[in-house]
């Protein structure tokens, strides 16, 4: 009963906007959502079920545990419908438009700037920085050969290999695209993409479907590289 007291309290001061250093481990947090934005999960916070998440309390102070980023980079929505520059250019001010958890993180200035500053940092040093380039290729080259001689594979070599060179394209126009945003020059909110897309990051090479999609009717398609 403790416990759930502590969660109850705070829950309710988190959503009236109040004490919030004291309710949430805010930094963590807010680095929590500069990732997840990058990855454009919609499968989960920021997508229209806002699930496949954990609170994780401890001594009163709220954090996430998240899960479940199988369809990230628009795996959840592929479809007829689906558009590869809707989700390369997704806007960074608007993510979770479908819960309010962090609408009073994202309303106070300074908790923004930081929010920025994490994006700005996970694009330009690591991603566009080089870092994520020697990452990818080490990972491949520790499991390319697993992959290739796996007897249970589900799907091809070939299939394999088309997906990880479009993940590695889809997170650098995922950079670009976040880059800039930050500076201005790509409306930031849905709303602002809508009114001005002229400057949008050209995404039409980016095939989502070769990364691996889920089809409501018929399950799982497709290699999953991520």
């Amino acid at each position: 009963k403790q416990d759930h007291r502590r969660v109850v309290t705070a829950l309710k001061n988190i959503s009236e906007g109040t004490d919030l250093e004291e309710y949430m481990d805010v930094d963590n947090i807010l680095k929590y959502m500069a990732v997840h934005t990058f990855s454009v999960n919609l499968d989960s916070l920021s997508g229209n079920m806002a699930h496949n998440y954990y609170l994780y309390e401890h001594d009163g102070m709220l954090n996430i545990l998240p899960w479940d980023y199988n369809l990230s980079f628009g795996g959840m929505n592929a479809g007829p419908d689906s558009s590869a520059c809707e989700m390369v250019n997704d806007a960074i001010d608007s993510p979770f438009q479908m819960t309010v958890f962090f609408d009073a993180l994202l309303e106070d200035e300074d908790y923004l700037s930081r929010y920025h500053g994490y994006l700005e940092k996970l694009t330009k040093e690591y991603v566009l920085g080089g870092r994520f380039e020697e990452v990818f290729n080490r990972i491949r080259g520790q499991i390319d050969v697993l992959v290739e001689s796996d007897p249970t594979a589900l799907y091809s070599y070939e299939e394999y290999e088309i997906g990880t060179a479009m993940l590695y394209q889809t997170v650098m126009l995922r950079a670009e695209s976040i880059k800039g945003q930050l500076e201005g020059t790509i409306p930031s909110t849905d709303e602002g993409q809508r009114m001005d897309s002229q400057n949008l990051v050209d995404a039409s090479a980016i095939d989502i479907a070769a990364m691996g999609v889920f089809d409501m009717a018929g399950g799982f398609h497709a290699p999953d590289a991520r």
